[in-house]
Parts: structure tokens; C-alpha cells; sequence
């Protein structure tokens, strides 16, 4: 016992608090495998162009004003003026150019550009701005033409930093959730022991923790400019191997049997119905799209998934692609995508889903 309690004395003890310095990261320097949901900005018409306006920054920042306007002869727009200097004016040198591009029929104008974001003064350190890097894009369908504009943009780039815990250096980074140009709370954080590491990690939010090398770390403050992360170690109630096995929601979909061929899907909805009156068959209708995550881990996982052929084994069962037939989307109110529908023999809605289900799931929305 006194040999432990003078080993306990003499051996340095570990810090328990650490600071991180950040600063903004170099374009191009990585990718992360997660991003913020991008923010929208309504437009309104007018006799200059498209005009809207966002916040960015604290609650007594001005607002960013922007414009949409077409050039001489230019069928789509290709001009965004966007107040730069936070002025509330538009200049010529604030016009930013592209050439619109087409992509599954629709238009697509993207610009990029660096918004100067104000800091206030903080004892000793005068006021300044701080370079908000964003990328803005404005969509034209024109199978919507009484859609209403809006303008979308995301936030690029996020703000890095390193520290030493346990004698090696730790890299750390944080990014915005909530694109408003504030660092809080609902932002996201990562660590690593090196930088390609952390650029894969998975988000984790700033009311959550992460592991390194078997310990655990939580944010205690974050600097509302991006400037500095304090973390702390601390015991969390379940072991990181716990807490990755309770994470792991697609577990039992990756273990479920598969079956000898996966569930069989036609492209011709209306076939399927009149079908249906004629055999007394149900309709199983899975509207997804080309660019859904979720979709095709369904495809991978879940229509692969022997439980759910059987299930389906009596149904005609239909894949829609939301973008190519737009008049099924509208006609059957799908908001998202994966949407799945069930219909009886006689093309009434039984039940309906949307976004990823599992196997489980899948076979008690198939159940009769």
C-alpha cells in the first residue's frame, strides 16, 4: 500500500483539461466524410433580378445580401452578386460569374466565394473579420416552373488545430452543423493521432464525446469564432467497444441471411397495378433516386435480405426513380426519398414509409 501511494506521488500525473488552438483550414488540404445540410435562401423577383438576404454571424451581424441576374442573352441565370463586405450594397466588384451546367434536367449555377464575418473586440485583442469560405448554388427545373427560387449555399472548409495529450500529438478539428457562422453547441468535433485519420472519422456532435487510444473526451467550451476547443477527459457509463456495438444499427442487417437472388423490381408502375386487379396481387412501390444514401443501403442490405424476399414473394413489386418521373412523385406526395408505398388490388394506399428500414422492419411493413 505505501509502495502505491508513493508511486501515485511521484509518477507525473495526467492532465485532465487541454485548449486547442484552431484556425480555419487550407482549401484543399482534405475531405471530411460528413458536411452540414446545406442552408436556403428565399428569393423574391424583382426588377433587378432575384433578391434575398441571410444571416451569417452573430445576432447583430448585417445580414448578406444577394442577387441572381441573368447576362445579355443568357437563358439561365449566371451572375450572383453577393454583398462581400457586408455593406448591404451590391458593387461590380462583388459579381461573381459561372456557366450554367445541366444535370438530370435540371440547371445548376454554382459560385464560390469568402464572406467576411466580424469579430468583436475581446480585451486586448482589437476588432476584426474572420474569412467565412462558402459554397452557393441556385437550381432551375423546368418541369417546376412555379417552384419558388431559392438560393442554396453550405459552408467550406473547417477550423483544425493540435494538442498534446499522453506525450504525442492529437489533431483536432471542428466544423459547423448549422451553417450560421457561429461555433456552439450544435457544431461537430473530431480527434485523431493524425491528420488523414482525423479527416475519416464520423461526426460526432458537440454534446457527445470521442475516444483516443481508449479514453474519452468531451468539449467543455468552444470559442463562438472557431478560435479554441477546450476538452476533458472523463468516464463515460459504457466501454468504447459498448458504445460502438449499440452504434452499429445496420448490425443486423449486414448478419441477415441472404437469399438465393434479391427481391425482383420492374419500372412500369402502371403495368403492376392493372396486373393486380387481373391476379389479386398487392403493389410494394419503392420511389428512390440515383443519389440516395439510404436507398442504396436498402438495396445492399435490406432487398437482399431472404426474410424480405419471402415476404414480398406474393406482390408486384416497383421501383420508381424520383427524378425521371416526376408526375408519380407529385401524384403520390412523395417528400423523400427512399418512399415506399403498399397498395391492394385495387391501387388503394395501405401504408406508406420513408427513409432507410431495416430487414425487421421491411417484413412487418410487407406483412399482411
Amino acid at each position: 500500500m505505501t509502495f502505491l501511494l508513493l508511486a501515485a506521488i511521484l509518477l507525473p500525473q495526467q492532465p485532465t483539461t487541454f485548449t486547442v488552438q484552431l484556425a480555419p483550414s487550407v482549401v484543399g488540404h482534405g475531405a471530411l466524410r460528413w458536411s452540414p445540410k446545406g442552408a436556403s435562401v428565399a428569393l423574391v423577383a424583382s426588377e433587378q433580378g432575384l433578391i434575398g438576404s441571410f444571416p451569417l454571424g452573430a445576432a447583430d451581424a448585417k445580414a448578406v445580401l444577394v442577387r441572381l441576374t441573368k447576362s445579355a442573352g443568357a437563358e439561365h441565370f449566371d451572375q450572383l452578386w453577393l454583398d462581400v463586405d457586408r455593406d448591404f450594397g451590391l458593387a461590380a466588384s462583388e459579381r461573381l460569374d459561372t456557366i450554367p451546367k445541366e444535370q438530370r434536367g435540371k440547371w445548376w449555377s454554382s459560385f464560390s466565394a469568402v464572406i467576411a464575418v466580424p469579430v468583436k473586440a475581446d480585451g486586448a485583442v482589437a476588432a476584426t473579420t474572420r474569412s467565412y469560405p462558402l459554397n452557393l448554388w441556385f437550381v432551375e427545373d423546368p418541369k417546376e416552373p412555379d417552384a419558388k427560387p431559392c438560393l442554396r449555399w453550405t459552408r467550406s472548409g473547417w477550423h483544425e488545430g493540435q494538442v498534446e495529450i499522453g506525450g504525442k500529438p492529437a489533431f483536432v478539428l471542428v466544423t459547423e452543423m448549422e451553417l450560421d457562422g457561429v461555433f456552439d453547441r450544435r457544431d461537430a468535433f473530431a480527434i485523431a493521432r493524425d491528420q488523414k485519420a482525423l479527416y475519416a472519422a464520423a461526426s460526432r456532435s458537440m454534446e457527445q464525446h470521442v475516444w483516443l487510444d481508449g479514453e474519452a473526451f468531451r468539449p467543455t467550451a468552444i470559442d463562438p469564432h472557431g478560435r479554441s476547443l477546450s476538452l476533458e477527459r472523463f468516464e463515460p457509463p459504457l466501454t468504447e467497444a459498448q458504445e460502438r456495438e449499440q452504434a452499429d444499427i445496420y448490425q443486423a442487417d449486414r448478419a441477415a441471411k441472404r437469399a438465393a437472388e434479391p427481391l425482383a423490381f420492374s419500372a412500369d408502375l402502371a403495368a403492376a397495378l392493372t396486373a393486380a386487379k387481373q391476379d389479386g396481387k398487392r403493389v410494394f412501390v419503392d420511389f428512390q433516386t440515383t443519389w440516395c444514401g439510404p436507398c442504396r443501403q436498402m438495396e445492399q442490405m435490406v432487398y437482399t435480405a431472404d426474410l424480405v424476399v419471402l415476404a414480398a414473394a406474393g406482390d408486384h413489386a416497383v421501383k420508381i426513380d424520383g427524378d425521371e418521373q416526376r408526375e408519380l412523385v407529385k401524384r403520390y406526395q412523395v417528400t423523400g426519398y427512399p418512399t415506399m408505398l403498399l397498395f391492394d388490388n385495387a391501387g388503394k394506399e395501405l401504408r406508406r414509409a420513408v427513409g432507410y428500414r431495416s430487414v425487421a422492419e421491411m417484413v412487418a411493413f410487407l406483412q399482411r
